[in-house]
């Protein structure tokens, strides 16, 4: 496994690597919303769910960066810039942002975009960022350990659309119950 590359936005990162990290960022992204959404919850007291809140911060920072990282060179892999990565999740936030509706459509698209690039196979030939990477795993784990992380990361970004859908239809009832209470004082 070449983990030596695992912050830096080049060479280029095959759809092995692609699928592997990116099963793990997935997996962080996913554990710190799931922490943060049970934290705002009002079940666990304020000092400690801002204690919580603040020991995440370094893992999602973690993850944005290894996950930034990792979308340049797979990108690379196509004989692609980061811009494009850069203006879909431009396009992507200004859509969510405006539109409920919109946020679910971006939350299905971000599963079909991280399928798409943990799939496709990537230019064979060396291109303007460099030689065809190495594979990832051992020759010994071989296909089928590539088949298991693509399908678990493509299921962990399929939850976390569906956990964003819950969420926001939590908060929604959640405002709609704290509007009610101060309505009535």
């Amino acid at each position: 496994m070449n983990w030596k590359n695992l912050f830096r936005f080049t060479p280029r990162a095959g759809r092995e690597e692609f699928a592997a990290v990116g099963l793990v960022c997935n997996l962080l992204t996913f554990g710190n919303l799931a922490l943060s959404f049970w934290l705002m919850g009002g079940s666990v007291p304020m000092a400690n769910a801002l204690l919580a809140q603040a020991l995440t911060l370094p893992v999602s920072l973690l993850a944005f960066w290894v996950g930034l990282a990792l979308y340049s060179r797979r990108l690379h892999d196509f004989n692609l810039s980061l811009w494009w990565y850069i203006l879909y999740v431009v396009i992507t936030t200004g859509i969510s942002l405006f539109s409920k509706t919109g946020a679910l459509f971006v939350s299905a698209l971000g599963v079909c975009v991280w399928a798409f690039l943990a799939l496709k196979k990537g230019s064979a030939e060396e291109n303007r960022f460099g030689e065809k990477t190495e594979p990832f795993f051992p020759h010994s784990f071989g296909f089928s350990a590539f088949c298991l992380t693509a399908a678990l990361g493509i299921l962990v970004a399929a939850a976390m659309a569906g956990f964003s859908k819950y969420a926001m239809e939590r908060s929604a009832v959640s405002q709609r119950q704290q509007a009610a209470y101060s309505a009535r004082f």
